[in-house]
């Protein structure tokens, strides 16, 4: 198992939901974008199933040694006008190969860009020590992300989905005074009452008695001041 399968075991689908996320903010909607998956790598294969999963126009795939697709000596793309023609509709490439050859140079991708007529490209670093010569970040309309960076995003997006559901929380328990009542006699702080307030959420749900839930009721209206 590859160094960088182990270290992410557990965040494909956290990834491709980064990576839909971003999609979503260059590319507007997400029906329209073409994905290529190019590389042998364990950690590109599980992404990409997990990608397999959103509304995407179209996935490329790709999944074979880099020996088949770059030659090592000339430190080239075997037919590079080949892979020009092959890919110049793909929107996302998520590289990523065993080996840690450089396949994607800046003047390649610059080609693929002007056949692109500067429409952009996301790429994806999906491999240590990677495949895409960090250069291509000076490109314009190149958007160059690795895992690390993909993590963060995810990290970030769950963040502000954390913050809005505790700003609802607010709202809910200002509304319902024998909530708010009984948290202030326990001096519950945000992320109590967040628990909280998710489980018996969850257990009226579940719980069908009419009478059971008025005497639920009755016992947060017992601390009302």
């Amino acid at each position: 198992m590859s160094q960088l399968k182990v270290f992410f075991s557990s965040k494909p689908k956290q990834i491709a939901q980064a990576i839909v996320k971003i999609s979503h903010q260059i590319f507007g909607k997400i029906s329209d974008v073409e994905i290529a998956i190019i590389g042998d790598e364990e950690m590109v294969e599980d992404i990409s199933e997990n990608l397999k999963k959103f509304s995407f126009k179209n996935f490329n795939f790709f999944h074979k040694p880099i020996d088949v697709f770059f030659d090592e000596e000339l430190k080239k793309i075997k037919n590079e006008v080949k892979f020009l023609n092959d890919y110049k509709k793909s929107d996302i490439f998520l590289i990523g190969f065993k080996k840690g050859e450089k396949v994607f140079s800046k003047e390649l991708i610059k080609k693929l860009l002007t056949m692109r007529r500067q429409k952009p490209i996301f790429l994806i670093e999906g491999a240590l020590p990677g495949n895409i010569d960090p250069s291509v970040s000076k490109l314009s309309n190149l958007f160059l992300f690795d895992l690390n960076d993909l993590e963060q995003f995810f990290s970030f997006f769950n963040q502000n989905k954390i913050s809005e559901k505790q700003n609802i929380l607010l709202d809910e328990i200002e509304k319902n005074e024998n909530l708010n009542s009984f948290f202030k006699k326990l001096n519950f702080n945000l992320s109590q009452k967040q628990i909280f307030f998710d489980n018996l959420n969850a257990f009226l749900l579940r719980e069908g008695d009419i009478n059971f839930k008025k005497k639920i009721y009755n016992f947060f209206e017992s601390f009302r001041e």
